[in-house]
């Protein structure tokens, strides 16, 4: 029934934040965190089935991997051109200090211990070196584990991106939600 009911109408919601890098605090974790190469796509892939590895590097993108005692335990992308949902139709430029990140994965049995909020910390400050200054990214507004480590990470709510479905035509709109990061 949901498909059918989601035919008629459907609304999504997802909550962009944003944060200053130099106001993301330290957040300490047993894991070791770095940049993918190219030589993980296979130890990606197998943990996180879904992602197009090969893809995404050759679009530009990056990827920081958590590991624990040796296996990937986490994943985290990154984009310094745009930031896009595409399922909801959202897409935009970033400006040249931003970075945006997506795809943030963990896996389930190593949830709720701080590899989400570690990971986007260690990133978004491994790239502060080439001029990026303000990290952003969007959560499904319902996804509490989610919104948790990106607040935990120091990113504050911004805008909500409401995207609705009614009848086949779909639209969306963006609400302000917070005074947004400074910049």
């Amino acid at each position: 029934m949901g498909g059918l009911r989601d035919f008629f109408w459907s609304k999504t919601v997802h909550v962009f934040y944003g944060c200053r890098i130099a106001d993301m605090p330290s957040i300490p974790t047993d894991a070791s965190i770095r940049p993918a190469t190219p030589a993980d796509e296979e130890a990606v892939v197998a943990a996180f089935p879904k992602v197009l590895f090969a893809r995404r590097f050759s679009e530009g993108d990056a990827a920081f991997l958590a590991f624990v005692a040796g296996r990937l335990v986490h994943q985290t992308w990154l984009s310094t051109r745009h930031a896009f949902i595409p399922q909801v139709e959202f897409d935009r430029l970033l400006a040249p200090d931003e970075i945006y990140f997506y795809d943030c994965v963990t896996l389930p049995e190593w949830r709720g211990r701080g590899l989400y909020p570690a990971t986007l910390a260690h990133a978004a400050r491994a790239l502060q070196p080439s001029g990026r200054t303000r990290a952003v990214l969007g959560v499904l507004s319902t996804n509490e584990p989610s919104v948790h480590g990106v607040e935990k990470a120091g990113f504050r709510a911004e805008f909500e991106h409401r995207y609705y479905q009614c009848l086949g035509v779909s639209w969306a709109r963006q609400v302000r939600v917070g005074a947004g990061a400074a910049r």
